[in-house]
């Protein structure tokens, strides 16, 4: 084991390598050539433990590196984990003595203190202390993090404050107690331990049942909420008679520091909410006007609150940058305001926008009836009851084949035409898919979508209908000095023939990485030469996008058209908003419904310009957007809109602009209404109503996924199809191909007891699953063992770094997609150090946006000067969208997204054009040795796997529903040992797979690609068969073994995983 000495004093902890070693710090630093696989066990543990602390303290605050030394502040002391301690020398964490907690005098006076004092079984005893290190006479001991907190935290306290800082202090020192209670570390006595704080960090409104335009503030605390949960009174942080005694008292009194809520429990707000509650409190006092008006307008007001706050507390001023502005404002917003689905119910019965469709599915109504239908006729149709409108539809039809005028039933004479047919067929298609219990209910029905019938375009379309040029020449204007692909000229084209058809809008679906943003700005810049030419009036383009795409529209105009097309870009968020100000306007259009900008000199006929903004500041000067008249609004990952009740969606309706565009790779990204809710802003009334809609298609069925699939993306009655989805195997099968390996690998013991015990039943649905998830990434380090096993406790790290070191060895580039920000943070650093990079750059959703597009050009760097191997590690949320990554051709999925989706957009980063090499996504799977395809890897697999083909397919919702979670859930808690027996496969066969490419390498050895080329997977029953000399490390991504390892040998360049057996064969080990 590595030596260490360390010297403590009241600023720190020195640590000192022992001669034998001297130097390895400085090579730590200075990154110079470590061969990491002939370090010993514990040196090679020692450069996981500095990465962690490096991952702790990013900005160098607590820890200092020199060539012989780590110096590590009492702060980063206390947080050090267990094995990272242990392999520093530092001294064990604290055991055997309790931390007692209390507090004297009365908060808000200049007696109120917060004491402490150790004991040993009830017995006072005095205990050395330096920093974060004591000692009681038998050695040192370590602090854990929350009792140093709280140490500090009683020193510092100046009771001279005014009473807010009081409660929060006692909240701050209350809740480090609690982290440690159970542990029996710390025991709070007195008041201390009857008090009882609720932290409140996110805000939402609470209505008032008697009182429409009644609210209060409704407190939640975020990480109670669930992932994707819409929060709700159920899920606040009170309730009853808690919940009552809060809002009466916020709403009498405005912001406090405490709330009392009960005996001896209070609520203590979070710095975060307190403009929050602020806003919410001061507009509940208002008037009923001012009420109703905060109940319309509620998150963009918050969100002016938020601004203000950040400035005052400087965390905004004049040198942040725009784009950054915006996003520190939204990222603000969202950790703070909750958006209740009481909230927003309650907005739609008041609201002064157009009221959305979201009645509830109840009963046919006369939705059913064509616009056009006569009155009488429609009622005769609606008195025949449910149980005869099969009868009655199929007679129609017999009348209608025999050339018979009407039909004759008790009821009265029906006409037997199709527009009646039509009627009942959809009357009929409502009552079978409403009728859950009907035994008919799985049948295809056939959706009735206004779109694909004669009548929608012959009478209601052409009310609605754009006059506009009908012969423009469609001819790609010189101002688009990139040459356009087949399948975007396609696309340019089919823009150009939309809008001159008249059509109000269309979506651009088409597969990430195809280019959509240079589709759209060849049609921008055609339209513009139509502008010119006089044929049509000159108007100003908006593009309304996500903060983190701003900065690559501008970037995309530079890359692709001559400079100074539009002059220079109308930056309409963050600071860029001051110089578009009304004179002595102040504040957003919300706070009065006038327009607080002046877009005039936009609309002047001087020449088309280019307007960006955010969805946020859309919804913050919605009057201005409204009133402003623009050519083309272009709505970037439109399917931000996807919430058809939400404020933004309503701006976004009342944009005054002549032709929109949609833009996405995902239409359908939770549920089928997702594409109601974008057609509705595009071309409404296209789909009908979201009522019908959503029994038509809520319950997705193949035919009927067909049929809306075909009436968005084809053409209809001889107009442009409403939008385009194309894939890249159809529309770039010049693009390098994409394959997918997977990377089944054995859990170690240590991580196969874990997954054991998370498996428990007992716990919530998404508690388990989330221990689950986090389970078969890590295991963590389990008391008692010795640290050197952290290294290989995972199989899915084992197998990342497997993959990276073949990558390495090519030369190529990777990206690391990995949701848990610990863990970008160590992988990130231990990267570093296992492959001698100067640098592992981490994209999240704490990037700012400025931060991004320089992380981006950095690694981008490699397309035009290759400079070898590299890693980009990414959060799948924050870097899933928007990002050009070409200069990787691999990926890794160390973590997996629910939504296969999500996952696609990932990979799609680098397989998009403009990638010159095949693209591999690698997925490791961590196996447990006893329950093989019944672990949570490869249920999730399994799953993913089926919702991608559909989604690839059709407009299936790739999002998992609660039904599919319950399933996981299910399946995890009751599995057993795998009982199926060993297939005992004498040779290797896949005559069943024509998709697959498939290589007879001999002694039962496959080597195994799919038939459009891309990497292979080399598979073997036995290991004497995998002999080295038949791997290709430049094509093979993966070798599979399906026995036991011997002594294959290792470094050949291919990662290989050994399954033990058959089990998993075929289904998770071919690649796709």
């Amino acid at each position: 084991m590595t030596g260490f000495h360390f010297d403590i004093d009241q600023n720190g902890v020195k640590l000192t390598i022992a001669d034998e070693t001297r130097g390895l710090f400085g090579l730590l630093k200075k990154r110079a050539r470590i061969d990491i696989s002939r370090l010993s066990g514990s040196e090679k543990t020692f450069a996981i433990s500095l990465s962690k602390i490096r991952a702790q303290d990013r900005d160098g605050k607590h820890h200092q590196l020199t060539p012989d030394t780590l110096w590590l502040d009492h702060w980063m002391v206390s947080r050090i984990d267990d094995l990272s301690a242990h392999v520093l020398g530092l001294p064990r964490k604290l055991k055997g003595i309790e931390f007692h907690a209390e507090m004297s005098g009365t908060i808000g006076s200049d007696r109120f203190s917060l004491d402490w004092k150790w004991e040993r079984a009830g017995r006072s005893i005095h205990l050395s202390r330096t920093g974060a290190i004591v000692d009681d006479g038998n050695g040192p001991m370590r602090l854990p993090g929350p009792i140093y907190d709280a140490i500090i935290l009683s020193a510092s306290f100046d009771n001279g404050k005014a009473l807010p800082e009081h409660w929060r202090a006692l909240s701050d020192f209350r809740a480090a107690l609690g982290s440690v209670e159970d542990e029996g570390i710390a025991s709070p006595h007195g008041y201390l331990q009857k008090i009882e704080i609720v932290p409140c960090d996110k805000v939402g409104l609470a209505l008032d049942p008697d009182d429409p335009f009644g609210f209060a503030p409704l407190p939640f605390v975020a990480g109670q909420l669930g992932v994707g949960e819409l929060p709700s009174e159920e899920s606040a942080a009170l309730g009853g008679d808690e919940l009552a005694a809060f809002k009466r008292d916020a709403n009498a009194r405005g912001v406090q520091p405490a709330y009392k809520v009960g005996a001896n429990r209070f609520v203590i707000l979070d710095r975060s909410v307190v403009p929050v509650i602020d806003v919410i409190t001061r507009n509940a006092a208002g008037s009923e006007d001012q009420r109703k008006y905060f109940l319309e307008n509620a998150e963009r007001i918050v969100a002016g609150a938020i601004e203000q706050a950040l400035i005052e507390d400087g965390r905004l001023n004049e040198l942040t940058l725009p784009e950054d502005q915006a996003e520190a404002i939204e990222d603000e917003l969202e950790n703070a305001w909750a958006e209740t689905c009481e909230w927003t119910a309650r907005v739609i019965e008041i609201r002064k926008w157009t009221k959305p469709e979201i009645e509830v599915l109840e009963g046919s109504g006369t939705s059913w009836l064509p616009a056009d239908f006569d009155a009488a006729l429609g009622q005769l149709l609606g008195s025949i009851p449910d149980e005869d409108l099969q009868n009655v539809l199929e007679q129609l039809l017999t009348a209608q084949a025999e050339g018979v005028e009407e039909i004759q039933i008790r009821h009265g004479t029906i006409p037997a035409q199709d527009l009646v047919i039509q009627a009942i067929s959809r009357r009929l298609e409502l009552y079978l898919n409403r009728n859950e219990d009907n035994e008919v209910n799985d049948d295809e029905v056939t959706a009735f979508l206004p779109v694909t019938h004669d009548n929608f375009w012959e009478l209601e379309f052409k009310d609605n209908l754009r006059q506009r040029p009908k012969n423009a020449d469609v001819m790609l204007p010189d101002s688009v000095k990139r040459k356009l692909q087949p399948h975007q000229q396609e696309a340019f084209q089919w823009q150009c023939e939309a809008w001159s058809a008249g059509l109000p809008g269309v979506l651009n679906a088409d597969e990430q990485g195809l280019g959509k943003t240079l589709q759209t700005l060849s049609f921008l810049s055609w339209l513009s030469d139509q502008m010119a030419k006089g044929l049509v009036e000159s108007l100003p383009f908006l593009i309304v996008a996500p903060t983190s795409l701003l900065r690559n529209w501008e970037d995309e105009v530079v890359s692709h058209l001559v400079p100074d097309i539009w002059g220079e870009p109308v930056r309409l968020y963050g600071s860029g908003l001051k110089s578009w100000r009304e004179n002595g306007a102040r504040g957003r259009d919300i706070q009065d419904g006038h327009s607080k900008l002046d877009l005039s000199s936009l609309t002047n006929g001087e020449g088309p310009r280019l307007v960006i903004t955010t969805y946020q500041t859309l919804a913050n000067y919605a009057v201005t957007f409204a009133e402003t008249r623009f050519s083309v609004a272009v709505f970037d990952e439109i399917q931000n809109l996807k919430n058809p009740a939400t404020l933004r969606s309503n701006a976004a309706k009342a944009v005054n602009a002549d032709f929109r565009i949609g833009l996405t790779g995902t239409p359908v990204e939770n549920a089928t209404r997702d594409i109601w809710a974008i057609m509705d802003q595009l071309f409404p009334g296209a789909l009908g109503s979201l009522h019908d809609f959503r029994i038509a298609f809520d319950k997705p069925k193949q035919g009927n996924m067909q049929e809306l699939h075909n009436a968005i993306f084809t053409s209809n009655r001889g107009f442009p199809s409403l939008g385009k989805r194309r894939m890249k195997a159809e529309a770039a099968s010049h693009l390098p191909p994409k394959v997918r390996v997977l990377h089944p690998r054995l859990m170690p013991e240590v991580q196969a007891l874990r997954y054991d015990e998370a498996r428990k039943p007992g716990q919530s649905l998404f508690g388990l699953l989330h221990h689950i998830r986090r389970t078969s990434l890590h295991p963590g380090l389990i008391e008692g063992e010795e640290p050197e096993s952290f290294i290989h406790a995972s199989a899915r790290v084992s197998a990342a770094l497997d993959i990276l070191r073949a990558i390495k060895l090519k030369e190529e580039r990777a990206l690391v997609f990995v949701e848990n920000l610990d863990v970008q943070s160590w992988f990130s650093e231990l990267l570093k150090i296992e492959f001698n990079l100067p640098r592992v750059d981490i994209i999240n959703g704490a990037t700012p946006v400025s931060r991004r597009k320089e992380i981006t050009d950095r690694f981008q760097r490699h397309v035009d000067n290759d400079e070898g191997f590299d890693v980009l590690v990414l959060g799948p949320r924050a870097a899933g969208t928007g990002l050009t990554l070409t200069a990787a051709n691999h990926v890794i999925h160390l973590t997996r997204w629910w939504n296969p989706a999500v996952e696609e957009q990932c990979n799609d980063r680098t397989h998009r054009i403009g990638q010159t090499r095949p693209v591999t996504v690698h997925i490791p799977l961590a196996i447990h040795p006893r329950l093989q395809r019944n672990s949570f890897d490869c249920l999730l697999q399994s799953l993913m796997k089926r919702k991608r083909s559909l989604a690839d397919s059709v407009l299936w919702p790739p999002e998992g529903d609660d039904n599919e979670a319950r399933a996981l859930y299910d399946a995890i808690i009751s599995t057993q040992i795998e009982n199926e027996v060993d297939k005992n496969i004498e040779f290797l066969s896949l005559m069943d797979r024509p998709d697959l490419e498939v290589e007879d390498l001999g002694n039962s050895v496959l080597r195994v690609r799919p038939k459009g080329g891309g990497a292979a997977v080399v598979v073997s029953l036995q290991e004497q068969g995998l002999e080295t000399n038949l791997l290709n490390r430049e094509t093979d991504a993966a070798a599979i073994v399906l026995s036991a390892h011997e002594n294959l040998q290792v470094g050949i360049g291919v990662p290989v995983s050994f399954l033990g057996g058959q089990v998993l064969w075929p289904d998770f080990v071919l690649p796709e």
